[in-house]
């Protein structure tokens, strides 16, 4: 019988490039009997939108439609020993849809994965992505919504998808337990292989055999950077549509210009949460210590290590300033080159469409493929 692997998530537990490296080892993958579905590297996304219904952005891609019927597809039509199916967002799917993912595949051995990461480090980074999709809840505002009566959109998304024990209640009600696997993430500073060591070993592949080499993905922000994201979006107020704001926002300013900042100070839980966060972990700790699940890793490297006092929930507004100066220091400096390179400058360009200011100014910076398409007049 095939077995199927479901990594479901959770998010910013290092599934960007776990599903990176899987998808540039599909051939190898394929050779040893193992089956990554999908032609693109956003098939198991799209598919897992199709399945929850889910417009990621508010944007409708006609890409989605289907995308979850036609991964099964391969999935049954596959006559190997293994299947590997991975995206993050599978981790909240509610139990009526997660009995049709597992109706789906009947007559599959079906196996759910789960990685998971410390709430000390998964609160700051999925505040962050979510500004980097576009919200504009500040942080700490977040912080009292996930600590408080979990009210509010992004309170109940966060613990849908970051709750261990509650997401594999989930997941198991039809899985044997010897069949459901929580991967620990390594702490800061531990072998950057051994999370993909891990997940290997869950699935019996070995890992040396892969290239598990990752170029620098979804990078973090510092708090000040997250900020001025953030501010960004408020400024913006839903004038750019998800095709445009990813490459913009999310991908060019970002996750390229403002990940750049290395040195500037991550966001972290504030000294007055810690007592909060290290009870939360405990319980949690404690509810999957009594599952007869298959832990890969640690259960104590889900408690929260804060590292030395002094986190804030907000950044100090010079701080912001610097990021914000930075940012258009080198988006000048870009320019420039541009310029030298006979290419018409963003100011020119904008001042002789005022008109159409925003629209040209955005199209400067979308990727060459969107870019030869003329703008409308």
């Amino acid at each position: 019988m095939t077995r199927a692997y479901l990594h479901i998530g959770a998010p910013k537990t290092g599934t960007t490039y776990l599903q990176a490296v899987l998808f540039r080892n599909r051939s190898r993958l394929r050779q040893q009997g193992v089956l990554y579905p999908g032609e693109h590297a956003d098939a198991h996304f799209r598919a897992t939108l199709d399945l929850r219904g889910l417009r990621f952005g508010g944007y409708d891609d006609p890409g989605v439609q289907g995308a979850w019927d036609r991964l099964v597809a391969e999935v049954r039509a596959f006559d190997g020993d293994t299947v590997i199916v991975s995206h993050e967002l599978l981790a909240g799917a509610p139990s009526e849809l997660i009995d049709l993912a597992l109706d789906h595949l009947d007559g599959i051995e079906v196996h759910v994965v789960l990685t998971a990461r410390d709430l000390g480090r998964q609160v700051p980074a999925v505040w962050q992505e979510m500004v980097k999709n576009n919200q504009t809840l500040s942080y700490q505002r977040y912080l009292e919504q996930v600590t408080g009566a979990r009210k509010g959109r992004g309170a109940r998304i966060f613990w849908r998808q970051q709750d261990a024990a509650e997401i594999l209640d989930r997941w198991s009600r039809r899985i044997p337990d010897d069949r459901v696997h929580l991967v620990t993430v390594p702490p800061p500073g531990a072998d950057p292989l051994l999370l993909w060591q891990r997940l290997c070993s869950v699935m019996g592949l070995s890992p040396g055999h892969f290239d598990a080499t990752a170029p620098r993905v979804n990078a973090s922000l510092g708090l000040a950077e997250a900020e001025l994201v953030r501010q960004v979006n408020e400024a913006l107020s839903g004038r750019l549509d998800w095709p445009d704001y990813a490459p913009l926002v999310k991908g060019g300013l970002a996750q390229h210009l403002l990940a750049a900042r290395s040195d500037s100070t991550r966001a972290r839980v504030p000294d007055d949460l810690r007592g909060w966060f290290d009870g939360v972990a405990t319980e949690m700790i404690d509810a999957l210590a009594v599952r007869g699940y298959n832990v890969v890793g640690d259960l104590e490297e889900l408690r929260p290590v804060h590292g030395d006092a002094g986190a804030a929930a907000a950044p100090a507004v010079e701080e912001v300033s610097a990021a914000a100066a930075y940012a258009l220091a080198e988006l000048l400096v870009a320019e420039a080159e541009r310029g030298r390179k006979g290419t018409a400058g963003l100011v020119a360009r904008a001042s002789a469409r005022l008109s159409g200011r925003s629209r040209h100014l955005a199209r400067r910076l979308l990727p060459d493929r969107l870019r030869r398409t003329p703008p409308p007049r």
